[in-house]
């Protein structure tokens, strides 16, 4: 069993409240450029800040990055695979591997707090911490935890893709199976007409997650959900 330094930084669910001005959250406020409007879903949706975090300066291609990931509050379903490792062209603002864009995820660089914070998830503190000397075969190693950096964890074959600007997409963060965002819903919602039901099936419907982002930056948008159980 062989043994990799990886520059990894796992990310946990603190016990505190996030407060305006935080980057890495659950909910929260959203850390946008000023010229990037906040994702609504094809349906109509405002879609939902699922989690936020500032990517760590030291990880390639996306160090400082503020990463965001947005779903609609109302939909949910995987983001199906397409079959072509060369992604089309416009996929970033048409993505064709599902029915319509019920999902959106950013990368931004100069963003600011949003005035109020997203209306479906009690804010939540995010931390991220650096991890070294990770096992890569190790079930109990945190490579099959929240992360960003280092490298994935493939619960099955891994996947590559292209961006359209022809770049290979890089691996930048993961999210395990089933990952408790439900938890966190705000406790007034129950008698809400808009209540979010896609909250009842997870994130991209609860599979492990990996996102693969263009290390080129081509849109703010380049980052593409692949889904694995």
């Amino acid at each position: 069993m062989s043994s990799t330094t990886s520059l990894t930084y796992v990310i946990d669910v603190s016990d505190e409240p996030a407060v305006a001005g935080d980057r890495d959250t659950i909910g929260g406020w959203s850390v946008l450029d000023a010229e990037q409007p906040w994702p609504v879903c094809d349906c109509g949706a405002r879609m939902t800040l699922y989690f936020q975090v500032r990517i760590p300066d030291d990880v390639p291609h996306f160090g400082g990055d503020q990463l965001l990931v947005f779903q609609c509050p109302l939909e949910s379903d995987a983001c199906f695979s397409t079959a072509d490792p060369q992604l089309p062209e416009r996929f970033w603002d048409e993505p064709p591997a599902n029915s319509h864009a019920f999902w959106r995820i950013l990368l931004q660089r100069n963003g600011a707090p949003a005035q109020t914070p997203d209306p479906f998830l009690q804010p939540s503190r995010l931390t991220v911490h650096r991890y070294e000397d990770v096992d890569h075969h190790n079930e109990d190693s945190p490579l099959q935890d929240f992360k960003v950096g280092g490298a994935p964890y493939w619960v099955q074959d891994a996947e590559h893709y292209r961006c359209p600007c022809g770049a290979d997409l890089t691996f930048l963060c993961q999210i395990p199976e089933d990952f408790g965002f439900d938890d966190h819903l705000r406790d007034d919602l129950d008698d809400s007409a808009d209540y979010p039901a896609a909250f009842d099936d997870g994130l991209l419907l609860g599979n492990m997650i990996y996102i693969l982002a263009c290390p080129a930056h081509c849109h703010p948008a380049a980052a593409y959900p692949v889904c694995q159980n």
